[in-house]
This record gives C-alpha cells, sequence and structure tokens, in this order.
C-alpha cells in the first residue's frame, strides 16, 4: 500500500524546483550564446556566414534532437545522474572548442559535444518537476521555465565582457565553467524512487505488524470465539495449499508436461515446438499492438499537428536566435548594442514564462488557445522586423514584443508533454 508522499506540492519539491530553474538558466545561458558569439567568429575564425551559421544550428539541432536518446538515458540512470553527465559533456565540449581554429571543431566540440551535454540537461529540467508536483505543476513549470529567460537575458552582457577581455577562445573557456555548474545543481535532485521505497516499505511494515497482532489475538484471547480462531486457521490452511499446487503445477519442468498431455497434435508436433510457437506469437501480438498505439497517438487529439506546429515554431525561432545580432550590426548597431538586444528580449520573457504557467492551471482558459495565441504573436513580430530594424530603438521594440511571446510556449510543451504521458 502506498499513499502520497509528504513532499508533493511542498518541502523538498521546491528545492527540485529551484534546481530545475537554475539548470534552465544555466542551458538557456549557452543555447543564447551561438547568436551573440557568431560575429566573433566571424571575424577570428571563418568569414564564411554559411559556414559559421552551421556552428549554432548544429548546437540548437543536437539540444532539441537528442530527446529520445536522453529519455532512455533518464530512464536508466536517473533524473541527478543525467544532469551530471549533461554538466560534463558541456564543460568538456566548450573546453574542446575554446582551441578549435576551424569551423569543422566548433561543429563538433560546441555544437554536438556541448548540445548534447545541454539536451540531456534541460530533459532533466523538464521532467523532474512532475514527479514532485501535482496540484501546482503548472506554476513550477513557469518558473522552471522562466530560468531559460533569465540566461537570455544574461547572456547579452557577459558574452559581450567576455569577448572584449578574453576574445573568442577565453569567452568558450569560461562560459564551459559557468555551465559546468550543472552538475552541482543536478546533485539536489533526489531520486523520488528512494523516498517512495522507504515510505511504502514503512507502511507494509506497519501493516504486517497490525496483521501478526491480529492473529495473536485470535489464537490467545480466550474471549475471542472458536468460530473466529477456526476462520483465521483456515485462511492460513488454504494459502499454504494453493501456493503448494500452484508451484506444482505450474513449474517449468512440468510446463512441457502439461502442453503436451493438452495438445491435440501429440504425434505431431512436440511440446518444445508449441511453446516457441506460443511465445512467437505473443512476440508479433505485442509488437503490432505497440504499432497500433503509435498509430493511434499520431492520429488522434491531434498530437501530429501539435508536433507539426513545433516544428515550423522551431524553424523561425531559431533563425531569430543565431542571427539577429549579426543582423542588427549589418543595420547600423554596434556590438554591445546587438548582444543587448538578447537582455531586452529576456525581461518580459522571464515575466512570461511565469504568467503563463498560473494561466494554464486556470481550467477555464485552454492550453491550446493559450499555445496558438502565443505562436501567432510570434509569427507576427517575426513579419514585422523589416520594419522595426531601422534603428536600434526600433529593434529594442521587436526584441520586447519577440520575447513576450516567444518564450511562453515553452512552459506549455512541457506541461502538455506531461499531461500527455499520464494519460
Amino acid at each position: 500500500m502506498k499513499r502520497q508522499r509528504k513532499d508533493i506540492d511542498c518541502g523538498y519539491a521546491w528545492v527540485v524546483c529551484v534546481a530545475c530553474f537554475a539548470i534552465e538558466l544555466l542551458c538557456g545561458t549557452l543555447n543564447s550564446s551561438p547568436g551573440v558569439i557568431t560575429p566573433a567568429i566571424l571575424e577570428e575564425v571563418d568569414g564564411d556566414l554559411v559556414k559559421v551559421s552551421w556552428v549554432g544550428s548544429t548546437l540548437l539541432g543536437t539540444f532539441s534532437m537528442c530527446g529520445p536518446l536522453a529519455g532512455i538515458i533518464q530512464g536508466r540512470i536517473g533524473n541527478r545522474w543525467t544532469g551530471i553527465l549533461g554538466g560534463i559533456l558541456m564543460l568538456l565540449g566548450l573546453t574542446a572548442a575554446s582551441f578549435c581554429r576551424t569551423v569543422t571543431g566548433l561543429i563538433l566540440t560546441f555544437g554536438v559535444i556541448a548540445g548534447l551535454g545541454c539536451g540531456l540537461a534541460a530533459n532533466v529540467s523538464g521532467v523532474a518537476p512532475s514527479n514532485y508536483f501535482n496540484k501546482r505543476l503548472p506554476v513550477a513549470y513557469g518558473i522552471c521555465m522562466s530560468g531559460g529567460a533569465l540566461g537570455l537575458l544574461a547572456i547579452g552582457p557577459l558574452a559581450v565582457q567576455l569577448l572584449e577581455m578574453y576574445t573568442l577562445s577565453g569567452a568558450l573557456l569560461i562560459l564551459g565553467g559557468i555551465t559546468f555548474n550543472v552538475c552541482l545543481v543536478g546533485a539536489l535532485i533526489r531520486p523520488p524512487s528512494t523516498l517512495m521505497q522507504e515510505e511504502s516499505m514503512s507502511i507494509d511494515l506497519a501493516h504486517h505488524q497490525e496483521d501478526t497482532d491480529e492473529i495473536c489475538d485470535a489464537q490467545g484471547d480466550p474471549t475471542m470465539t472458536m468460530q473466529s480462531q477456526h476462520n483465521v486457521l483456515t485462511v492460513e490452511t488454504t494459502t499454504v495449499k494453493f501456493e503448494q499446487r500452484d508451484e506444482n503445477q505450474c513449474s517449468p519442468a512440468n510446463l512441457p508436461r502439461i502442453v503436451k498431455e493438452n495438445s491435440p497434435w501429440k504425434g505431431n508436433e512436440t511440446a518444445e515446438s508449441l511453446l516457441e510457437h506460443s511465445s512467437h506469437l505473443t512476440t508479433e501480438n505485442s509488437r503490432s499492438m505497440i504499432m497500433h498505439q503509435c498509430v493511434a497517438l499520431f492520429c488522434t487529439n491531434g498530437f501530429f499537428l501539435y508536433l507539426l506546429s513545433i516544428i515550423f515554431w522551431s524553424l523561425g525561432g531559431s533563425a531569430c536566435m543565431v542571427h539577429l545580432p549579426n543582423f542588427a550590426e549589418l543595420r547600423g548597431s554596434t556590438p554591445a548594442q546587438s548582444a543587448s538586444l538578447f537582455t531586452v528580449m529576456g525581461v518580459p520573457a522571464l515575466f512570461s514564462g511565469l504568467l503563463i504557467g498560473f494561466a494554464s492551471s486556470d481550467p477555464a482558459i485552454g492550453n491550446i488557445i493559450l499555445h496558438v495565441g502565443l505562436q501567432g504573436m510570434t509569427a507576427v513580430s517575426l513579419l514585422l522586423l523589416p520594419v522595426l530594424s531601422h534603428t536600434y530603438s526600433l529593434q529594442m521594440i521587436f526584441s520586447v514584443l519577440y520575447g513576450t511571446y516567444s518564450q511562453g510556449p515553452y512552459t506549455l510543451v512541457l506541461f502538455m508533454k506531461v499531461l500527455g504521458c499520464m494519460t
């Protein structure tokens, strides 16, 4: 028997929420860095914009596409060790990138290795709150996702200072040391299975003690009737006989004999062939059931259309995050001004994540309406970019609009993912 843990929606759950917030902060800093360091790569490594754009695209692509692999690793080693592994990979990738002087080397180190570590860590912050929150899960996800907006706010001035003082190599090395703190905050995510096991064990021991006391009372209390004592002994004897009979009849040694005796094909097939045939049919049935569930998942409740909308959203959003600072410089802004656009973008994004978390917890407001509305306004702001890019003031207005509407769907994606897993 298991009861609800004491740390659901309170207590240590908020420690996990703060840890996930810190992971999103560090991952958001790394994910937003390609847009800021792309002009530095163009200046110090290679002047070809087409080649250099592959560095940031590989980072964001690896981060987004490693979800299935991150889920497998997380299912085997848990949230804590997955976060620690992600922090180690980010440190190794960025440290190796600081010694690279070619675009290919930056793609492999900064894009693939660091992107994989960022994806592992971000998957932890997207799953761990669901193990500790129930009623306040949307609010918890809003707090966690606001960490990514805070990283977007911090990367602008941080990257500018690092590039001015230590050039590209030193900036990547220090950025790797900063993101290595994912290991520290990941260690705070305590496995919930341990808590469940300890509590269920104590509950089982308590129930076993109560059952033992009842049997002792039934056998030793002279005031208890003979009929009650007879019922207790009869139940125990019947249970023992039933277990012995099942063990004798269903043992692996007797199973071929039973199949052979009950088979209508005694003269043609052996018991072993019948067992192999039945196991083969079971395997085929399980595979067909899995395929049927996958098809049903994509064909019901508009799930496929929802994934398709996320693909188009990522195409537009990633292009803006990678090329916005360089585009601003081409429009006449200084490197410091173009990097500060991410800071301007992060302030409204921070409040947007929190507000969307509270709004999604309201049953009167549908998550689909929020998702469609935010995506629509994000598309409108991107359409206005050519108009709002002639001066630095207009670029700031675009950053405010885009930051307000583009970061909110991240909270909805994680919350709706958890709801899909529960259903």
